[in-house]
C-alpha cells in the first residue's frame, strides 16, 4: 500500500506524461501533413527570442516591429491548419484540469480539486473494502426484512432491535472521531456485523475521514510478514507493507472482521494487543466484530485485551435470524 497522496500525485504525473506525448503527436502529424509547418515554427521561435530581446532592452520599436512578425505567422499557421481541416487550438498544450494544468495547485498555490478528488479516490481504494461494501450504506438497509411482531430473546421485535442498533451504528458513525470512540459487534454469523461495519465506512469516508478494513487472518498474517521480514528482498513490496503498518496505527477508523476466527497464537495475540493499545491511546477509533463471547475472546487474547474491549467499547449485540435466509425468501416471495 502506498499513501492515498503518493498514489494521486503519481496519477497526476501520468495524466502530464500522456498530456505531453498526445500534444508531440499532434505536432508530428502536422510536420508530417505540412512541412512548411516547421518554417513557421522556427520563425515563432527566432521572433519570440528577439521580442525578449527588444523588452529587455527598452527598444519599442523593434517590439512592435517583432509583435507584426509573431501576428503575421500565427495567422499562417492558423491558415495552414484551416487547410489540414484542423481546428485552431489543435496544437495548443491540453490538460485535464484547466484550472492547475494538471499540477495539482491553482496559481495561489493551493491545492486543486482535481488533487483532492484523486486523493479521496486513493483513500476509498486504500479502504480495503470491497465494491459489495461500497454499496452497503445506512439508506440501503430494507427494515421491511425484519419482523414487526416476532419477539426476539430480549422481548424485543426484530423491527424494534433493529432500529435501535441502526441508530447506534448511525450515531457512532457521525460521531466516533469527536470522542474516540469504539465499536465492538457480537452476534451469530449472518446476523449483519459486517454490512453494519460497511454502513459506518462509508459514511466516515463520506465525512472524508480515512478506513481501513480487514479481516482477522490476513491481517495478522500481515503483520506477522513485516514483523519476521518477508519480503525484505524485494524494496517495493516491503515499503508498500510497512506503509500498511503504520497506516493501521494512524487510519481514524480500522475495522477488524471476524476477529476470533484466525489461528490465534501468542504472536498474534501479542500483536493484537500491540495494535488495540497503541491505537486507544492516540485516540483513534477501532471496530471489532466477532462471532465469540467476551469470555472466549479473552481465552484467545488474554485478560488486558479483553479489560480494554469492556472498558473502552461500545459493545452492540447483533441477534436473530441469519439475514442472507431473509433476504433470499424475500427475493423468492417477493
Amino acid at each position: 500500500m502506498k499513501s492515498a497522496h503518493a498514489l494521486a500525485t503519481q496519477e497526476l504525473a501520468e495524466i502530464r506524461e500522456t498530456n505531453k506525448r498526445k500534444h508531440a503527436e499532434r505536432l508530428r502529424h502536422v510536420r508530417n501533413a505540412a512541412p512548411e509547418f516547421i518554417q513557421i515554427e522556427n520563425s515563432m521561435q527566432r521572433a519570440g527570442t528577439q521580442l525578449l530581446k527588444s523588452v529587455l532592452h527598452g527598444n519599442t520599436d523593434d517590439f512592435e516591429k517583432i509583435k507584426s512578425i509573431i501576428q503575421k505567422k500565427q495567422a499562417e499557421k492558423a491558415e495552414l491548419l484551416r487547410n489540414l481541416d484542423l481546428p485552431e487550438d489543435y496544437l495548443d498544450e491540453k490538460y485535464d484540469c484547466d484550472i492547475c494544468g494538471d499540477t495539482g495547485f491553482d496559481d495561489n498555490g493551493r491545492r486543486c480539486e482535481c488533487l483532492k478528488k484523486l486523493i479521496n479516490k486513493y483513500i476509498i481504494q486504500n479502504s480495503n473494502m470491497s465494491e459489495i461494501m461500497k454499496s452497503q450504506r445506512f439508506d440501503t438497509l430494507d427494515f421491511t426484512l425484519y419482523s414487526e411482531t416476532n419477539k426476539l430473546p430480549n422481548g424485543r421485535t426484530e423491527r424494534e432491535q433493529i432500529n435501535r442498533i441502526y441508530n447506534a451504528a448511525l450515531k457512532f458513525a457521525n460521531t466516533f472521531d469527536e470522542d474516540n470512540r469504539n465499536l465492538l459487534l457480537i452476534g451469530n454469523a449472518g446476523t449483519g456485523k459486517t454490512f453494519l461495519s460497511s454502513c459506518i465506512a462509508n459514511r466516515a469516508l463520506e465525512r472524508g475521514k480515512t478506513v481501513y478494513y480487514q479481516t482477522a487472518y490476513p491481517l495478522f498474517e500481515l503483520m506477522e510478514n513485516i514483523k519476521f521480514g518477508k519480503n525484505n528482498d524485494d524494496p517495493e513490496a516491503a515499503a508498500d507493507m510497512a506503509y500498511t503498518a503504520k497506516y493501521l496505527r494512524q487510519v481514524d477508523l480500522l475495522i477488524i472482521d471476524d476477529l476470533g476466527s484466525e489461528f490465534t497464537t501468542q504472536f498474534t495475540a501479542a500483536a493484537f494487543f500491540d495494535l488495540l493499545n497503541a491505537r486507544l491511546t492516540s485516540g483513534k477509533s477501532v471496530i471489532l466484530s466477532t462471532n465469540l463471547s467476551l469470555d472466549d475472546l479473552e481465552t484467545l487474547y488474554s485478560r488486558r485485551v479483553s479489560s480494554r474491549l469492556q472498558g473502552e467499547f461500545q459493545i452492540i449485540r447483533t441477534i436473530g435470524d441469519d439475514i442472507r435466509e431473509k433476504k433470499l425468501k424475500h427475493q423468492i416471495y417477493k
